[in-house]
Parts: C-alpha cells; structure tokens; sequence
C-alpha cells in the first residue's frame, strides 16, 4: 500500500462511539459526515428527507477524482437513517446491503470499472456529545465486501472468473471527532475472525490464482489531526497544516494459502504468523515505521522449485525512523531489522551438506543504526524530490552514526559489533565524494575458522582461499579471550588514517 493510500485508509474509521449527557442532533451528525468528506475531495449528493424523530438520506452518491486524472471512484447508499432517541443519542442505521461502483484507468492506461457489495450485519450504531466532541459508538457481527463484476477497457470478464471477498466478524468500535479547524480523531477498533480471499481463472486458458487467508483477531487504535481541506496529492501541504497520525494495528493467528498456476505448472504455498503489528507516527518533522511477527512462517511448493522451501522465524521485527522536513540542524534518525531463530527443513538442509558437517542451530541476523542528519530537502514535496531523483539535489547531509548493534550468528559461528562515526560534510575529498567519517568500530568474531575448517571438509571453499582467508584475519583480528575467538577494531582518525587494532592500515 501506497503512503497516501495508507494516511487516507488510517482517517477512514471514523463512524464510532460512546454514550454523552451533551446533545447531538440527525442533522448535526449528518452536516457533520459531509463536511469530513468534503475535506478529502469528495462530492456527496443525497435526498434528505425529516419524518418525526428521524432525518432519512436517500440515494447517497460519493464520488471522488483518482490521482493523475485516472477515472474516478464512487460510491452510493440508498438510504442511511438518523434517529433521535430524545436523550440526546443518535441511532445510526445502515441499509443491510450497500452497492458500490468504481471507475479508473488502469497502469498502462486502460479504463476499469466495476461493482462492490458492502454487507453489514447486526450493526449497532449510536452517536452522542455535541457539535464541538461527537462520539460513537458500534458494534456488528459481519461486514463483508465482495467484488461483483469488472470490466476492463469494455470487456466484462465472466462470472467466477475472478472472486475478490473480504469478511471481518464481532467487530466493535469507538471514535471521538472533534470538528474545527484541525478536526481531531481518535480511535480504537477491535473485530474477531477475519477471511479473505482473491481467486483469479483466465477464462481463456488454464491460468489462474487461489489466496485464501484468515486471520483471527485484529485490534487498531490511532490518534489523527486533519486540515480542513486535504489534496492527497499533495501531503506535503497537508503536514504543514497541522496533519498528523499515530496509530498501531494488530493480529493474531494469520495464516494465507495460495496457488499460482502457469502453463498448467502450479506453484503453491502459505505463510503465517502467531501474531503481529505495525505501528505509524507522521507528523511535519518526521516519519517512523515500526512492527514485528513473532513465530512467522512460510512454505512454497512446486513450479521450478524444485523441492519444497520452507522458512521458519521466531521474530521478525523491523523499525525505521527518518526526518522529512527541510531543516538547518539535524535530526535523529534510525532503521532497525531482527531475523531471529532462522530455521527451514532437513531437505533443503540435506542440499547444501548432506553428510550433516554444519551446526544446524536457529540463525539470527540483528543491525541497529541510529543517527543524525540534516534534511536537504522536503520529503514530500514532489519538486524537490524530482530533482533528487534526478541527481541535482542531495537529500541530507549525513552527520553522526552509531552501530548499535550487529549480529550474524549461523552455522556456528557469530560475528558481533558496535561502532560510532561523525562526519565531517566539508570534506568530501578524503574519502571520493564521501564526507570524511572519524570513529570506529569493534568487531567480534567467534567460531570463524571452525566454519572455514568445515567449508574446506565439504568441499566449498577451497584450501588456498581459506589460507588467504586466515592471512588477512591475521593482519586485521588479534585473538579475543576464548577458543577461536578473534577480536577487531577498525578506526578513522581525524587525519582521516584508518587503523586496525592501533596499526595504520591506510
């Protein structure tokens, strides 16, 4: 998904609630729902009708423009319900079945259109505070959406040549809105077992693809700031305006099983995870990512593999944290990656050393960097990131980095290390256009020549090169404190010399 698919999807979940003493009105919800719209480019047409207690929205149509002219979607509702409970509450009534229609151009510019069903089961809805805090509340037992029929460039494709669905069940759910000039949001959703599925068969040959996935519990909760007028084209614009979202989403027991057939050769497989979350925090100054999965897992079979792969991770983890906005001081920076417990099949194992040489423990690969750097230019601006691209403009200046932490730990052997460099941006002649680093960095390296001593056994690696491995160790390693154990530290010095271990090497 796209950033900007992923600021507008994180702002989307906004019709939930709890009860209030203050009042609140079908009308005031209702002006309310259009204004939010409006400021994501919107159009919305109804028929409102008040009957008694109950203002009635007939033939609500939604449309907006894509981006770079390519078509546009909508979406329409034949009536939504308001009804005042004459304590100040809201109930909010859905139809059971909601239609919707897209329209767009495809990436080689083709037109496609097509029809969406939005079901809502057993929803519950009730609104509640006033015109400056509005609350909601929901609860429901199924909403599912399923794709109906697509057309591409004038060609319907048949029925059950594709099937796209997505059910999520027990959902429930609370959002306060705080209209204004910066409309805040903030949310919590929770919903229970969750399938999905996207089928594909070409209607003119045997090719086709099978996901099927589910996931058994999913939990969001976030915190947005939005301008009174939003172009998603233009995120920049919206950030200097006061946007901002911090939010997380999590799942437990995901699992995806699919198929690709090709030329009547299958390849299939699945992947999974014990639980997972993803967390977001963008504002102005900066942009961070971070999540993890714990117990992932994945297999593929078949097609020109030519035996089944099958990978296993105790964590997954990743985290990146970077500034976006031009600035004249620098500022933190980070990226984070952990592939813990590495472990795949005997068969895959029995490949690479069938006589059982090599330790088969769990493998781990962990880096941790952290920094500081001066932004050069506006992350988000589209003309200034064009002239990067272009190589006119550098982005930042890169000031300070600090290895946290290096772990490669694998077939017995473990290599570790922590370091620490300054640079100097004036200086970009010491190193050929680099700026001048000055720090070091220590190296540990445990079990090296055992794994040469088996990569020789098994034939990998040849005598003469393992010799040549072992020289240059010598010149750059000194023994550490244990059995083969070697120990290294690399350093820049201000006159830009690098050293090993005290030695000038360069």
């Amino acid at each position: 998904m796209s950033l900007k698919a992923a600021i507008f999807s994180t702002t989307s979940f906004v019709f939930l609630a709890t009860s209030s003493a203050a009042d609140v009105t079908a009308k005031e919800i209702w002006d309310d729902w259009k204004s939010y719209m409006s400021a994501f480019g919107y159009s919305v047409d109804a028929e409102e009708v008040i009957s008694g207690n109950t203002l009635t929205v007939n033939d609500v149509t939604m449309r907006v423009p894509m981006p770079d002219g390519a078509g546009s979607f909508a979406m329409s509702m034949s009536t939504i319900d308001f009804v005042e409970n004459g304590d100040g509450t809201v109930n909010v009534v859905f139809p059971e079945v909601t239609p919707m229609q897209f329209a767009a151009k495809g990436p080689e510019g083709e037109a496609v259109s097509g029809s969406l069903e939005y079901t809502i089961k057993g929803m519950e809805m009730r609104a509640s505070g006033d015109p400056s805090k509005m609350i909601y509340d929901h609860t429901a037992e199924q909403m599912s959406i399923t794709l109906r029929t697509l057309t591409v460039d004038g060609e319907t494709l048949p029925e059950g040549a594709l099937k796209a669905a997505l059910t999520v069940n027990d959902t429930s759910g609370q959002s306060v809105m705080e209209p204004g000039a910066l409309r805040k949001i903030s949310q919590n959703m929770r919903a229970g077992e969750t399938n999905y599925q996207i089928n594909f068969q070409d209607p003119d040959s045997s090719d086709g693809m099978v996901f099927n996935g589910v996931i058994e519990t999913m939990r969001f909760s976030g915190d947005t700031s939005i301008p009174l007028s939003v172009d998603p084209e233009n995120v920049a614009s919206a950030l200097r305006d006061g946007m901002s979202i911090v939010g997380g989403f999590s799942y437990t027991g995901s699992s995806t099983e699919f198929s690709v057939t090709d030329d009547s050769d299958t390849m299939g497989g699945s992947v999974g995870a014990a639980s997972s979350e993803v967390q977001v925090r963008l504002n102005k100054d900066l942009l961070e990512y971070k999540g993890g999965s714990k117990d992932a897992r994945f297999n593929i079979v078949g097609g020109s593999v030519p035996l089944p792969i099958v990978a296993e991770f105790g964590e997954v983890a990743f985290n990146l944290l970077m500034p976006i906005a031009k600035s004249e001081s620098a500022s933190d920076f980070a990226f984070g990656l952990t592939l813990g417990n590495f472990e795949t099949s005997d068969a895959l194992w029995a490949m690479l050393d069938s006589a059982n040489v090599l330790p088969r423990d769990p493998a781990t690969i962990s880096l941790d960097l952290t920094g500081k750097a001066k932004m050069l230019v506006d992350f988000f601006d589209p003309e200034q990131m064009s002239a990067v691209e272009d190589g006119e403009a550098m982005p930042a200046e890169l000031q300070a980095l600090t290895l946290n932490k290096l772990l490669i730990s694998a077939v017995g052997a473990t290599l570790s290390g922590t370091g620490d460099f300054t640079f100097d941006n004036s200086d970009t002649e010491s190193f050929d256009g680099f700026p001048k680093p000055t720090g070091g960095i220590d190296l540990s390296l445990i079990g090296g020549n055992g794994l040469m001593d088996k990569l020789v056994q098994m034939g990998l690696l040849p005598q003469e090169q393992a010799m040549g491995a072992r020289m240059m160790m010598g010149l750059f390693a000194r023994p550490g404190e244990g059995e083969d154990s070697l120990t290294s530290k690399i350093e820049i010095n201000a006159e830009g010399h690098i050293l090993a271990n005290g030695q000038r090497i360069q």
